[in-house]
């Protein structure tokens, strides 16, 4: 789906993963965890690239959910020890502790990057 990288687009994102989730008959549990996932990535990618076109994709990888999330920055997002207090800055390891795996990786148009987590 694409979406335009402004704050709204974080709550369709994350209705999304539910509807995708809860079709596929997957637990609340990981519904949940899934769509703070998806918060996170889609929020850093509204972050950095504000304004333009963003993408999400919802799909499974070996039996688990697999969320994506391109947007067309060429910064990439960086892991940050925030301190509790802070506003920003938690998204990545949040992604890390709720996934089973997660990483990066260019576009393969060449313009920007894919951030992905496996539930």
């Amino acid at each position: 789906m694409t979406l335009l990288a402004e704050p709204s687009s974080v709550v369709l994102a994350r209705d999304m993963v539910r509807h995708a989730l809860d079709g596929w008959a997957f637990g609340p549990d990981l519904v949940h965890d899934a769509r703070v996932v998806m918060s996170e990535l889609v929020t850093n990618a509204v972050n950095a690239a504000r304004g333009h076109e963003i993408r999400v994709r919802i799909t499974r990888y070996e039996g688990r959910p697999l969320l994506e999330c391109w947007d067309p920055a060429p910064a990439l997002p960086t892991f940050t020890d925030a301190p509790v207090t802070a506003e920003s800055g938690r998204g990545l390891p949040i992604v890390a502790a709720y996934s089973r795996s997660a990483g990066l990786r260019p576009a393969a148009t060449g313009r920007g990057k894919v951030v992905w987590a496996l539930m």
